[in-house]
This record gives C-alpha cells, sequence and structure tokens, in this order.
C-alpha cells in the first residue's frame, strides 16, 4: 500500500517541512503565553474569571510547546 504523503527526496525540501512544523508550534506556544500573562487585560470581558492557577497552566503549556518546537528543529538535516 502506498504512503498517502510522501516525503520530498530533497534535503532543502525537508529542512523546510521540519522549520514550518516547528513556525506553527511555536505561533501556538507565543498564543498560550501572551493569554496566560496578558489575556485578562488585553480583553477583561473574556478572561476576567480566569483564576491565577488557569493563566500558569496557559503559560506553562506554552513554554512546554515551545521546548517541542526546538527538538522539532534539532530534525534538519546539517550538509554532507
Amino acid at each position: 500500500m502506498k504512503k498517502l504523503i510522501l516525503p520530498p527526496p530533497a534535503r532543502e525540501a525537508r529542512n523546510e517541512q521540519w522549520k514550518l512544523r516547528a513556525a506553527l508550534v511555536n505561533a501556538l506556544s507565543i498564543t498560550l503565553i501572551v493569554t496566560g500573562l496578558f489575556g485578562p487585560y488585553i480583553n477583561p470581558s473574556s478572561l476576567g474569571g480566569v483564576s491565577v492557577i488557569e493563566r500558569s497552566v496557559l503559560l506553562g503549556m506554552g513554554v512546554i510547546l515551545h521546548i517541542f518546537a526546538t527538538f522539532l528543529v534539532r530534525a534538519i538535516e546539517d550538509k554532507a
């Protein structure tokens, strides 16, 4: 059975795919960090009822996603 999505044969294309994946995960991490730190100040009506513990969880999840993005970038292949 053939794979639905085949990896590209060129190293540069594979590296770009890894960078795009890492950028997406990093964008999600930035969103969570900013929401955890500044959410109630930006939009008090929607996040006014969010407790400090919930905001800390959002911040922690953002940091974890950022660390995961750094691991994704490690898959980039060096020039040989």
